[in-house]
């Protein structure tokens, strides 16, 4: 199966959780500058941090098409709880076609404002949604 983990990452946070569901998956992750929209990925997981979608993530979503992406899952890192990137990323994805997988991972930044990374807890809970997404897909 192709898969990509696509992830912005100002703090490092998002690229920690990116790097823990590409080690799941058997892939690599790449930050979105200056990643190229891919071709045929049956799976693709998209991270951002903070309490809104970036605007390099939102461009990246609106090159997508289903030609593209076929199943898409989220998750952030931001210190709010009220998961409004996922929300808005979720949204522009299935405007543009793309099946978004039920759930997400928001990752509430423990010690996030303090500039602390994710812990292994949450590189555990990381890699379980990864294998999670993967089984649902590969139904």
């Amino acid at each position: 199966m192709n898969i990509k983990v696509y992830y912005v990452s100002p703090k490092g946070c998002a690229q920690e959780i990116a790097e823990a569901i590409a080690r799941e998956c058997r892939c690599t992750k790449e930050p979105l500058m200056p990643a190229y929209p891919p071709e045929g990925v049956a799976m693709m997981f998209i991270g951002c941090e903070g309490s809104k979608a970036d605007k390099v993530t939102m461009d990246f979503i609106s090159s997508l098409n289903t030609n593209r992406v076929r199943n898409a899952a989220l998750f952030s890192c931001s210190p709010r709880r009220d998961n409004v990137a996922i929300e808005e990323m979720r949204q522009a994805l299935e405007a543009r076609g793309v099946r978004v997988l039920k759930g997400s991972m928001a990752f509430p930044g423990k010690g996030f404002m303090s500039g602390k990374r994710p812990g292994p807890e949450d590189l555990e809970a990381a890699r379980n949604y990864a294998r999670e997404c993967l089984n649902s897909v590969s139904r």
